[in-house]
This record gives structure tokens, C-alpha cells and sequence, in this order.
């Protein structure tokens, strides 16, 4: 592509109708190949291929119509049917053998036989052979033809007992008195294969026999010659190839991919043999001749046209390319004249030329009056950068002294935000602590009722027992009552009631110490009822404590827990602003880097007016007034920005509007 960018418009134009030319040449030449081939091809199939096939099938015809006239002269011979009628004596064998030699001489035939459908007999030159059996496969050939419709028989096969190639042909016929006989002649036809062998179509194409069947039987490879090779054994051929030719058609054909290239192949069926004459010639072979004529044809005349219509190319493109090569030159003149905006090229034309002239002219003028206007505006250009330059540096260190004052403010507040942070989580402890208080002194004055009313059970079990210690005191003093009366009635009772009087005596003590028992086990009942029901009254002072305690403690809890709210978001507060300042502080520092940013802009476009008022120094304008001079620019000072650490600046100057 580079190249092409390279080349004259001539040369251009020479380039792009020569490849035009030869894209025309080529696509002419690859029509005319096509049509050549396909016309080419079509009269192959059509005429040639049908007439070399039909030719070679007429002379296999040929070839064994003088057999086959021979076996039907001996199936009407009336010498044979005489004897046929005389029921074939043995005196007549003779005769029939040397008729039979003579006939086999005389036709070069292998074997010459006669069958008798009355009596079976089967006799060749030999004399009788054997006798026909309906039932025997191999004697089917002499039933099927006696049954058929047609008056002779023509098959080839192989011999019995060698290799060679044999064409049977019998001939049935009928005696005099009505009897059925036939007579055969078996003749080897291996020069018939050489023969159909040696047939050639072309330079390469060969003919080959098969049977109706597809199996192959000649062939000039012998090897596929053996009677188990089918057509679509053949490299190339499939089943659905052979069964479309083999047809039943007097011709058929078709074109397959072969592995030495594409092939024509062509088939005629020859009834009276039951076999195809199979035909085959390379396409590329059929096609080559045509298609070198045509390619041959073509270059001659691409050779020629092509000379013929470069050297009017080139006539043409000569005449389209010289003005503009001209208007080129004058081109370059004008522009090798150092910036001189004060030339003009001549208008000698109304054509594209002419036009091109007159709006460079134009063109010129228009670029002298910007270049005049624009050496004019760099000198002002130049001083406004330099004030824009020097006053955003000035901006730029009050920024930073502000943003100084921001961090140190932001400081301050996150100290701030730490102490009030303390003091809530303070708070919030505390709160915590008098929570737990108030959990432990509702627990407290729970177990203090639950003791106030053990209490309570203690005081009633007391009276219980008491009530239970004066029905024993009552046991006994019956019980005293009645020892008693027992030892008065032992004491009547004289000597024998002293035994009976000793064990009153013990019982009446037992029911005194009981009674005295009773006695003091109700005194300290008493006591200790009086005891629990002074300790009940104190447990209830305690409860009516505790439940007070727990009341303030309840209420130091929210009161806590208000504090602990109100520090809570305090510190939010706090946090917010010191959000605020962090933001303000990072906008500032933004602000310093713009400023900074617009300072170097400044300067830069300072420098780059400098440099627009040199280059546009050294244009000539129309004008006779020289060229402005740029203005010398001040370099303008950059001071060194302020670091974090330093002191802030006072208020006034750290929160000034810029």
C-alpha cells in the first residue's frame, strides 16, 4: 500500500487498468475453459462414449454370430431329427461322431454336443456321455431352455478342468415326429477377451465385460477377472454407482471420483450374452486437449489485446496525468518559497486545473489574514498567561496554608471524638453495673419473701406440733389415770396383783416423764414460735428495704442509661463534623492540586505563545511591515509548598474565599 501511496498518478492509472485487464483476461479465459469442458463433455456422454461402446458391442455380436448359426444348423439338421425320430439306435453314434468332429474342426470349437429331451441321452464327439437328469443342478441348463421362450442359449463361463474363458451356445429344435432336442457348441473365447482387452478409448481408457449381476468378467487386470470381484469392488465404485449402470439399458453412464482422478464410465447391455460392454476414459484425459486449446487460445489473445490496449492505457493515462503533474510543479514552487504568502499560481485554465489554481490563490489569501491576526494576539496572549500564571501560585500557597489549618483542626476533633467515645463507653459500663445491681436486688427481695413466708410455714408447723404435744400430754395423764386405778385393783387383788401392780407402777412413771416431756417440748415450741414471729417481722422490714433499694437502683440505671444515650450521639456528632473537616480538608488539598495544575497550565501556555509568535515570525505576509517580535516573557517564580508540620496560619488567612 506504501508503494502504491509512491506512485504517479500515470503510473496509477497504468497499474489499476492493466489489473483490470488481466481480471478480465482471467475471467474470459475461465469461461471459456468451462464452456469448452462442459461442451466437451457433453458430446462425450452423449455421442462418443454411445458410439465407441455401441461399436465394440457389434462386434462381440459379430463375433459369435457365425457360432451361434452353426448350432442352430445342427438343431434343424434332418439327419440328426431323423435319428432323434428313430430312437437315436446305436448304429447312428458313429455317424453322429464324425459329424460332430467335423463340425468341431471346422468352427475351432472345444466341444459339440446333442440332447434328446425323450430320452435323456446326452452325446458329444465321445459317443453317449451320460443321460440328463431333471433333478441334477448341473442339467438345469437343457430343461430351462426346452421350457423357455427363446430358441438359443449364449452363456460364458469358465471351463470345467482350466482357466479359459468358454461361450456355450445351444440351440433347441423339434423333429418331425414332435420330439424336443437341442444341440450346443462349447467354444473357448479367450482371443474375444484379448480382443476386448486391447480395446482402448483414448490413450488410457479400457473396456471390460460384467455380468447382469455386477460380477466382472473380463477385465485387463486378470486378478478382478476371477469371478468374485463385483463392480463396486473396483476402486472408486460403490453399490449405489454399480446398480445406476447396471440397468437393463441399452446405454448408461456416469462420471466418479477414481483414486487416479475423475472417470467417465459407460455401460450397454447386450441381451442375447446377458452381459454389459462396460467402457471407461479418464475425464482429465477427454478434457486435457480442450482445455489446453482454450488456455493456449486465451494467452494468444490476452497477449495481443493486452500489448494493444496497455499501449492505449498508457496513450490515455498520459493525457489525464500531464496537467496535474504541471499544477504539481507549480505547487512545489510556491511552496519551497520560505513562508513567502505573498505568491499567487496562474489561472491558464477553466478546467480542474484552472479550479485548483484559483482556490490555492484563495486559500493563500485566507492563511495571510489568520497568520496576521494570530502574530497580532500572541503578545497579549503571552502577558495574561503570565498575570494568570503569577496569581494562581499566590492562590496556590494561601491553599496550602488553609489546608494546614484543616488537618490541625481535624486533629483537634478526632482527640474529641476519642474522649467522648470514652466517656460513652464509660457510661455504658456504669449503666451495665447498675443493671446487674438492680437484677441482684430484685433477686434479693425475691428470696427475702420467699424467707417470710418460710417463715410463715415454720410458725403454723409450730402451733401443729403444739396442738400435737397437748393431745400427748392429755395420753398421758389418762394414761397416768388409769396406772393408777390398775394399782388399786392390783392392791385388792392381794399377792396376786403385786406382779401386775409393779408393771402399773412403771407405766404410771412412763405417763409422768412423758407428760413431763410434752411439758418442755411445749415450752420451747412456744419460745420459738415467739422467736420465728419476731424474725418473720424483721424478714418483712428487710423485704420493704430491698424493694426501696431496688427502686433507686432502678432509677440510677436510666439515669445511666439517658447519660449513656446523650454520649452516644454526642460522639455521632463529633464524628459528623469530623467527617465535615476530613472532607473539607481533602477538598482543599484538591483545590491545592488544581491550583497548582492551573499554574503550570499558565506557565506552559505562556511558553507555547512564545514559541507561536517565533513561528509565525518568519511568514512574509502581503503587508510590507515586518514581522512582530514576541514579547520577552517573565519566567514566573514557583515557591516551595508548605509542609503538613508547619504552624497554621492565623484564621483570618486559613478560611479566605479564593
Amino acid at each position: 500500500m506504501s508503494l502504491l501511496r509512491r506512485l504517479s498518478i500515470q503510473k496509477k492509472l497504468l497499474f489499476s487498468m492493466g489489473l483490470c485487464l488481466l481480471l478480465f483476461m482471467a475471467i474470459s479465459s475461465f469461461l471459456s475453459v468451462r464452456m469448452s469442458s462442459d461442451y466437451v463433455r457433453e458430446r462425450v456422454v452423449s455421442q462418443e462414449l454411445p458410439a465407441q461402446v455401441g461399436e465394440i458391442r457389434n462386434d462381440v455380436l459379430r463375433q459369435i454370430s457365425q457360432p451361434l448359426s452353426v448350432v442352430q444348423t445342427m438343431a434343424n439338421d434332418v439327419y440328426l431329427q431323423d435319428w432323434e425320430d428313430a430312437g437315436l439306435p446305436d448304429s447312428g453314434i458313429a455317424t453322429f461322431q464324425r459329424y460332430a468332429k467335423v463340425v468341431k474342426e471346422k468352427n475351432k470349437a472345444a466341444s459339440i454336443n446333442w440332447a434328446s429331451a425323450s430320452t435323456g441321452k446326452y452325446f458329444t464327439t465321445e459317443g453317449l456321455l451320460r443321460t440328463l437328469d431333471k433333478n441334477q443342478a448341473a442339467d438345469q441348463w437343457f430343461y430351462g431352455l426346452l421350457a423357455g421362450d427363446k430358441a438359443y442359449t449364449l452363456d460364458i463361463d469358465k471351463a470345467e478342468n482350466s482357466s479359459d474363458l468358454m461361450l456355450y451356445l445351444n440351440a433347441r429344435g423339434q423333429t418331425a415326429g414332435g420330439k424336443q432336442i437341442a444341440a450346443g457348441l462349447g467354444l473357448s473365447i479367450n482371443a474375444l477377451a484379448d480382443t476386448i482387452r486391447s480395446y482402448k478409448i483414448g490413450q488410457t481408457g479400457h473396456v471390460y465385460l460384467a455380468r447382469a449381476n455386477g460380477v466382472l468378467l473380463v477385465h485387463r487386470d486378470t486378478a478382478l477377472a476371477d469371478g468374485k470381484h463385483q463392480l463396486k469392488d473396483l476402486p472408486g465404485f460403490s453399490d449405489t454407482l454399480s446398480k445406476s449402470l447396471l440397468t437393463g439399458n441399452k446405454y448408461a453412464y456416469a462420471i466418479y471420483d477414481a483414486p487416479a482422478g475423475r472417470q467417465f464410465v459407460a455401460a450397454s447391455f447386450v441381451p442375447e450374452l446377458n452381459l454389459y460392454v462396460m467402457a471407461e476414459v479418464p475425464e482429465a484425459e477427454v478434457l486435457g486437449n480442450v482445455t489446453r486449446s482454450a488456455l493456449l487460445a486465451a494467452l494468444i489473445a490476452g497477449l495481443v489485446g493486452g500489448g494493444i490496449a496497455l499501449c492505449i492505457i498508457y496513450v490515455i493515462s498520459r493525457a489525464i496525468a500531464a496537467p496535474v503533474a504541471r499544477a504539481a510543479d507549480m505547487l512545489s514552487e510556491i511552496a519551497s518559497g520560505n513562508g513567502d504568502l505573498s505568491r499567487r499560481m496562474p489561472v491558464e485554465s477553466e478546467d480542474e486545473v484552472g479550479a485548483l489554481a484559483a482556490a490555492f490563490n484563495r486559500f493563500v489569501a485566507s492563511l495571510n489574514v489568520t497568520i496576521r491576526e494570530v502574530r497580532d494576539s500572541t503578545g497579549s496572549i503571552a502577558s495574561a498567561s503570565s498575570q494568570i500564571a503569577s496569581g494562581n501560585l499566590d492562590l496556590s500557597a494561601r491553599t496550602e496554608a488553609q489546608a494546614s489549618s484543616l488537618e490541625e483542626t481535624a486533629a483537634a476533633m478526632e482527640e474529641l471524638t476519642s474522649t467522648v467515645k470514652q466517656n460513652a463507653d464509660n457510661a455504658r459500663q456504669a449503666n451495665q453495673l447498675v443493671v446487674s445491681a438492680s437484677s441482684h436486688a430484685v433477686k434479693g427481695g425475691e428470696v427475702v419473701g420467699q424467707v417470710v413466708q418460710t417463715m410463715g410455714a415454720i410458725t403454723e408447723s409450730s402451733r401443729k406440733i403444739a396442738d400435737i404435744i397437748g393431745v400427748i400430754d392429755g395420753i398421758a395423764f389418762q394414761t397416768n389415770i388409769l396406772a393408777l386405778n390398775a394399782a388399786v385393783e392390783a392392791a385388792r387383788a392381794g399377792e396376786q396383783g403385786r406382779g401386775f401392780a409393779v408393771v402399773a407402777t412403771e407405766v404410771r412413771n412412763l405417763a409422768q416423764r412423758s407428760a413431763a416431756a410434752a411439758k418442755e417440748i411445749k415450752d420451747l415450741i412456744v419460745d420459738s414460735g415467739s422467736k420465728v414471729e419476731a424474725g418473720s417481722k424483721l424478714v418483712d422490714s428487710a423485704g420493704a428495704t430491698m424493694q426501696d433499694i431496688v427502686v433507686s437502683v432502678q432509677r440510677v440505671a436510666d439515669l445511666m442509661g439517658e447519660i449513656a444515650s446523650a454520649s452516644q450521639e454526642q460522639s455521632q456528632g463529633i464524628a459528623q463534623v469530623n467527617a465535615t473537616v476530613t472532607q473539607m480538608d481533602d477538598a482543599t488539598q484538591q483545590n491545592a492540586a488544581l491550583v497548582e495544575e492551573a499554574a503550570a497550565a499558565a506557565q506552559s501556555l505562556q511558553d507555547q505563545a512564545g514559541r507561536l509568535a517565533q513561528v509565525v515570525s518568519v511568514f512574509k505576509l502581503e503587508e510590507s511591515g515586518h514581522a512582530a517580535q514576541p514579547q520577552p516573557r517573565q519566567p514566573a517564580h514557583k515557591p516551595t509548598l508548605p509542609t503538613p508540620s508547619r504552624p497554621a496560619a492565623p484564621a483570618s488567612d486559613a478560611w479566605e474565599e479564593f
